[in-house]
């Protein structure tokens, strides 16, 4: 059995001081006009207790994973976490990033500096705190029996033939810094890997591959000058290099999701739903909630309620009563 840590992604959005302090660097970055609206939104932020949830399904479902870190900054720490439980260690911002990026608003940023927690296995998994396994998963569903991370994916379906052209049509921020992260190690080591669309899951890593990218000639300083950006920007580098370098070097190996879209009321509902895992979206574009997902039915391995602008309190009550009742019982990881 291999040593698999799982590495948390959490902020507390409602936290007050965190509010002055995320207003104050909007403002010297020019504020919310001079980003884009995704990387501003208040519900990138928002505490809806998930991690709380996300924990009891790893104990429940994944309780061979070794070691768990959440990573987190203002020095938060969620009023209900046991603290004292010997395999959870909080992981502030500050302890693995440069002092010129503190403080950070930046999940992108923090991300390039996740392989620096001390003591962080070299075979790890990274969630969002709203990620929660949904059934027993085994160790081989994030690494083959080679030792191999899976790298889950959905196929572009647009081909690119001129990347600055698609870049110029890009409106979407996220998918923007996908497709130069692509562009950039697809030029450094002439591949082409521009039809992986990371699906957006519990991602599993080798602590060595992220440590190759960053330490690159070619990647080292630019890497290390964008992870000062306050707010996710554009021209940053995304995680999904260090896949792509994994690919290209053999150690990671992908295997393809296959999305199902479906119409109601006009709107669209798109599901990740394979035998891998499902994605919801509560967004005016995609439009679903736990009950239209019927995930008891289904039972994908992950499911992951991504919290917008759109996202009404309705909805929000909604998910949290599915998920008291898909994970009712206390965690050994709260108080």
């Amino acid at each position: 059995m291999k040593k698999i840590d799982l590495v948390y992604m959490w902020v507390d959005g409602n936290d007050k001081k965190w509010q002055q302090e995320k207003a104050k660097y909007l403002a010297i970055s020019g504020g919310k006009n001079n980003l884009p609206h995704d990387a501003t939104v208040d519900a990138r932020w928002r505490d809806n207790d998930e991690l709380k949830y996300a924990l009891r399904s790893a104990e429940k479902y994944v309780p061979w994973i070794n070691h768990i870190y959440i990573v987190t900054g203002f020095d938060q720490v969620p009023k209900w976490l046991n603290t004292e439980h010997p395999k959870i260690t909080i992981v502030p911002h500050k302890s693995i990033m440069p002092a010129s990026a503190m403080p950070t608003f930046n999940s992108t940023s923090i991300e390039m500096c996740i392989a620096n927690i001390p003591g962080l296995s070299e075979h790890f998994l990274l969630s969002n705190d709203d990620m929660f396994f949904n059934r027993p998963l085994s160790q081989d569903f994030f690494f083959d029996t080679a030792g191999h991370a899976i790298l889950r994916y959905n196929k572009r379906h647009k081909r690119i033939t001129n990347i600055g052209f698609d870049l110029e049509q890009e409106q979407n921020d996220y998918r923007q810094i996908i497709l130069l992260s692509q562009y950039k190690i697809s030029t450094i080591f002439k591949k082409n890997i521009y039809k992986y669309v990371h699906s957006h899951g519990i991602d599993p890593y080798h602590k060595s591959n992220i440590n190759c990218v960053l330490q690159h000639p070619l990647f080292e300083h630019e890497i290390k000058q964008l992870t000062d950006y306050k707010f996710r920007h554009g021209c940053q580098i995304h995680r999904i290099i260090f896949d792509m370098y994994g690919i290209i070097h053999g150690t990671t190996r992908p295997i393809r999701c296959h999305g199902i879209k479906q119409t109601k009321n006009k709107l669209w509902n798109k599901i990740y739903n394979t035998i891998h895992r499902r994605s919801i979206k509560n967004s005016p574009c995609y439009c679903t909630d736990i009950e239209t997902a019927n995930l008891d039915k289904n039972t994908p391995p992950i499911v992951c309620i991504n919290d917008t602008d759109a996202t009404t309190d309705e909805m929000r009550a909604h998910n949290k009563k599915w998920l008291n009742q898909k994970f009712p019982d206390k965690s050994s990881f709260e108080k």
